[in-house]
Order: structure tokens, then C-alpha cells, then sequence
């Protein structure tokens, strides 16, 4: 249920894409985070809106609206990049102000067992996501502006989404070794 709240808004968009094209996708786009973000504070409990659904629902209103208001995709193209960005200063400013680790953080409130992870791992990781993300937001920008329009919207929708699944699956299987070798020591 939670994926399905999670990437609700794909569908619209692309069917409203490969029907009307972009500026009217986008519009139904805004709709659809308006549906996701309502629909999972409604249903509250483990469903209520992450932080980053919130912020990436703010910039696609933000992004959005400038795009169709403009009539200028650009804007909508910078969106992930932005949020991308904004992702691994926020990992900066977390890793030099608070002297902690975001990700560390977010795995050990998921479950317990991750307070093990050895303090070298969970700064690894930190640094890892953030030249992901970072890599990310160049990435996207490339392709927005190397590519054509069709080719930008299939890779921010499946390559983005691909790349960033399977980053977050290299990353699962390093840290439970990570904790495997942890408890064998």
C-alpha cells in the first residue's frame, strides 16, 4: 500500500503524457500529488506523508505551476534536480552541523537491529547517498537537456526510479554485511 501511495502520481502523469503531451500532463501531475499527499493523511498511522513526499509535492506545485503558467517545460525538468540537491545539502548541513548521520538515523527507526551498524559504515553511507543524490540531479539535468522531451520523461520516470531502486539495494546488502561482520567480531 505504501509504494502504490508513494508512486500514485506516475500513472496519471504518463497517461496524460503520451495522450496530451507535457504541459497537460503536468497539470495532471499537480492534481495527482494533491490526490497522493490528501489521500495519505487521511489514512494516517505508518501512511501519513513522509518529509520527502511533502517537499517533492511542494516543488512539483512550485515547478509546476511556473511550467504551465510559462508554458516552458524547463522548469518541471529542473524539479528532480532540485529536490535531488537539496537532498545532499541537507545530508551536508546534518553531517557538519549536527555531527550525525541522516541515513544511520532513519534505518535504526526502522529497526533496531541497524544501532549496530558500525559508526565508519553509517558515515559511509551518508557520504554515499549524498554523491548519489548529487550525481542524480547532474544526471537528470544531462539528459533534460541532451535528449528530447519524450527521452527526458521515460528516464525520469523509469531511469531515475531504476537507478535509485537499485542503489538502495546495493546499499541494503552492504550494510547487513556491514552488521554480519559487526556481530561476528
Amino acid at each position: 500500500m505504501q509504494v502504490f501511495l508513494d508512486f500514485f502520481f506516475l500513472v496519471p502523469f504518463l497517461a496524460a503524457y503520451l495522450v496530451w503531451g507535457l504541459i497537460p500532463a503536468v497539470w495532471v501531475l499537480m492534481g495527482a500529488v494533491i490526490v497522493q499527499v490528501a489521500a495519505q493523511w487521511l489514512l494516517g498511522g505508518r501512511y501519513k506523508p513522509k518529509p520527502i513526499t511533502l517537499a517533492s509535492a511542494g516543488l512539483v506545485l512550485v515547478f509546476g505551476t511556473l511550467t504551465v503558467v510559462l508554458k516552458d517545460p524547463v522548469f518541471i525538468k529542473w524539479k528532480p534536480t532540485v529536490l535531488y540537491w537539496a537532498m545532499s545539502v541537507a545530508l551536508v548541513g546534518a553531517r557538519l552541523w549536527k555531527r550525525k548521520g541522516v541515513i544511520h538515523a532513519i534505518l535504526k527507526s526502522q529497526a533496531e537491529g541497524f544501532s549496530a551498524l558500525p559508526a565508519r559504515t553509517a558515515s559511509a553511507l551518508d557520504w554515499a547517498w549524498l554523491m548519489f543524490l548529487a550525481l542524480m540531479g547532474v544526471l537528470n539535468i544531462w539528459v533534460a537537456y541532451t535528449f528530447s522531451e519524450a527521452t527526458w520523461v521515460y528516464f525520469k520516470l523509469f531511469g531515475l526510479t531504476a537507478l535509485t531502486l537499485v542503489f538502495g539495494l546495493l546499499q541494503g546488502f552492504w550494510v547487513v554485511r556491514s552488521l554480519k561482520t559487526a556481530e561476528s567480531e
